[in-house]
């Protein structure tokens, strides 16, 4: 601020966004969503009323106001296609996704993360919560909607890469999208005891 790099703030300010977010606290994440946007106001552009906009729909998705979600995330892909953005297009589709997924849409939320299940058979590896985050709500949707081979490969990703790299995040999402998976599949005790795996991991 004292420097006068206020586009450079924003980024930084997404990051920490995120941060509140995984660490569960919405209020602080709403704090920083709240500021964000008055700062893009101020700032004028479509890059900074990108950002602040997909805060606003990441947390309207994980609260559950549909009507905010679908609004803030549409205008933030809107505003990140006109500047080129379009990493930055990850996020409101992560959200739409989220919020097909809690609404029981499960279909329409394979549709909304197509375009980024096409990027990640490119990468893998790239299951980290900061480039997949989406991951697990595809791989739930795809249980629901039978299509167990496909949400298996997607599971597998996240162990593999979750036990190779000793990240909680993954390990804990794999084994609760592997516990849905056994359940549908009808093996309940195995499902239990995933779902008994994911929560050890959660608690890390």
């Amino acid at each position: 601020v004292e420097r006068g790099e206020e586009n450079d703030l924003l980024h930084l300010t997404f990051n920490s966004f995120q941060v509140e977010v995984w660490l569960g606290n919405l209020t602080g994440a709403a704090d920083i969503a709240k500021d964000s946007l008055e700062r893009a106001r101020q700032l004028g552009g479509d890059l900074p009323l990108a950002m602040a906009l997909t805060m606003r729909a990441l947390l309207a998705s994980l609260t559950g106001r549909e009507s905010d979600t679908r609004a803030d995330a549409g205008a933030a892909l809107t505003a990140s296609m006109r500047c080129g953005a379009h990493i930055l297009a990850m996020w409101p589709l992560t959200a739409l996704g989220l919020l097909e997924v809690t609404l029981g849409n499960h279909d329409a939320a394979l549709e909304t993360l197509k375009p980024l299940l096409t990027q990640l058979d490119t990468m893998a590896d790239a299951t980290e919560i900061i480039t997949a985050g989406y991951v697990p709500d595809a791989a739930e949707a795809m249980v629901q909607v039978g299509r167990l081979d496909e949400a298996e490969e997607l599971i597998d990703r996240l162990e593999r890469n979750g036990r190779r790299l000793d990240r909680a995040w993954m390990m804990a999402v794999g084994a609760r999208c592997r516990s849905m998976l056994l359940a549908a599949q009808g093996d309940i005790a195995r499902a239990r005891g995933a779902a008994q795996s994911a929560l050890i991991q959660h608690d890390r």
